[in-house]
């Protein structure tokens, strides 16, 4: 394990330093920006706003573009790992930010101009951006970070990740519907991409992993040499699933909450809207948490035992479910469900879980972080994030279970359940069987661990 590139003598709150609000402030940013173009399309297709010819039902189109990012991020992760291995990686930030501003200034024309088709492509060039993006961040961290420091990183930035993806629904869905949203939208995308830059402007240089790596641009020979890496390297595989596994479950959810607040809650758009945001609220808690939890150890217990809860947590959320609607007839409104018992107990339930899972994917990101080894720490990474895309493709595509067929809403709620009560099972089970269960010697002594 490296030393930080970054010496960390500043008397400041982590958060403050030089070495890590920077970066806090461009991946937050960021993820405004792209999760208010890909609500305002999954918002504004289901209400009728953005039209897509290419579908005779809307409704269907919905998966698929669920599904744009994370099919981008498998397509440039193999190249995106070894240009941040290769180079120094403040530069790489500024690159990166840089050509975001370029991506959403064609996209706000596409909102502006009302084509939907473009918008859709630009969504997907966007994933592009992330998958060039992520690597530099994911594996800066060590060295901008010491060990101890780094789960309280990942709860941080998950913090300003999830924070600012409510922003981006809240944005992104309110505007669409408006009179004027399709230029509100679009001003908002170049807004934000350009504060995304100037913050990219103040990240601390750090030298790259390997200077004298040859890029390769072969797909399919990079993402195998990547997924070596990960099979190769001790106690990386598992926290690595860890984390595609809850990409997969989040994805789901979140492709399914317009379904689920139209045809299960009853409720109008807005209050779709406004339980991604309880989501994103939820999940900002639980990483906040998450970073409190765990400042001097490891945190993988609190995970086992979080996702566990929130499994319970979501098979009670589909059970109270009718309780808390509305009718086909007479929709249920915002003030109607903060007003009425199971309306706000239909509210808390999606907060607490997602704050459990907050707390259940940060550990395994640090953990992710301090296992790999530094000289293909990018890669590896990069690697985790194909991983990421990988499961969520198919957790938006299986949506299609619901939109296709005639399945309930809520029964994505109950698959994604037992996924979570699966998962605790199976670290449970880890954490009796292995001889230090589910702590890193690395954290502690400097070993190395084999899990």
């Amino acid at each position: 394990m490296t030393e930080p590139a970054v010496a960390a003598n500043d008397a400041r709150p982590l958060f403050f330093q030089r070495r890590f609000l920077p970066m806090w402030t461009a991946l937050s940013f960021g993820t405004f920006a792209d999760n208010t173009l890909r609500q305002a399309l999954l918002i504004g297709i289901p209400a009728g706003v953005i039209q897509l010819p290419v579908f005779e039902n809307t409704d269907n189109a919905v998966p698929y573009i669920g599904a744009l990012l994370p099919i981008a991020i498998l397509l440039f992760s193999s190249v995106s790992g070894q240009l941040a291995d290769k180079y120094e990686t403040s530069m790489m930030f500024r690159r990166t930010k840089f050509a975001e501003i370029i991506l959403m200034g064609a996209a706000a024309t596409a909102f502006i101009t009302g084509s939907g088709l473009l918008a859709v492509a630009m969504l997907f060039v966007m994933g592009a951006q992330s998958a060039f993006f992520s690597p530099v961040r994911v594996s800066a961290m060590p060295k901008y970070l010491q060990t101890d420091e780094l789960v309280r990183g990942n709860g941080l930035c998950n913090a300003g990740l999830f924070t600012f993806i409510l922003l981006g629904y809240v944005v992104g869905g309110f505007l669409i519907i408006e009179e004027n949203g399709r230029y509100l939208v679009g001003a908002v995308l170049i807004i934000t991409a350009t504060i995304g830059w100037l913050a990219a402007l103040r990240t601390p240089v750090a030298a790259a992993n390997e200077p004298d790596l040859k890029i390769s641009f072969n797909g399919v020979t990079q993402t195998y040499k990547m997924f070596r890496y990960v099979f190769t390297s001790r106690g990386v595989t598992p926290p690595l699933l860890g984390v595609g596994v809850f990409y997969f479950l989040s994805t789901a959810i979140t492709v399914v909450i317009p379904f689920y607040g139209r045809d299960a809650l009853y409720a109008s758009p807005v209050v779709w809207t406004v339980l991604n945001g309880l989501f994103a609220i939820g999940a900002g808690i639980g990483a906040v948490s998450a970073a409190s939890l765990a400042k001097t150890r490891t945190g993988l217990g609190f995970s086992t035992f979080a996702i566990g809860i929130a499994g319970i947590l979501t098979f009670v959320t589909a059970l109270i479910t009718p309780l808390a609607a509305g009718s086909p007839t007479e929709p249920l409104s915002l003030g109607e469900m903060f007003s009425s018992p199971f309306g706000i107990l239909l509210a808390v339930l999606l907060i607490a879980t997602s704050a459990l899972s907050g707390i259940y994917i940060a550990p395994l990101q640090a953990a992710l972080q301090r296992r790999a080894p530094a000289p293909i720490r990018a890669r590896i990474l990069a690697a985790s994030i194909f991983a990421n895309a990988a499961f969520a493709i198919p957790g938006s595509l299986a949506v299609l279970a619901v939109t296709a067929t005639s399945l309930p809403p809520t029964a994505a709620f109950l698959g994604v359940g037992a996924a979570m009560l699966a998962i605790s099972g199976i670290m449970l089970y880890r954490r009796k069987t292995l001889d230090h269960g589910l702590y890193d010697e690395l954290f502690y002594a400097g070993g190395e661990t084999n899990r």
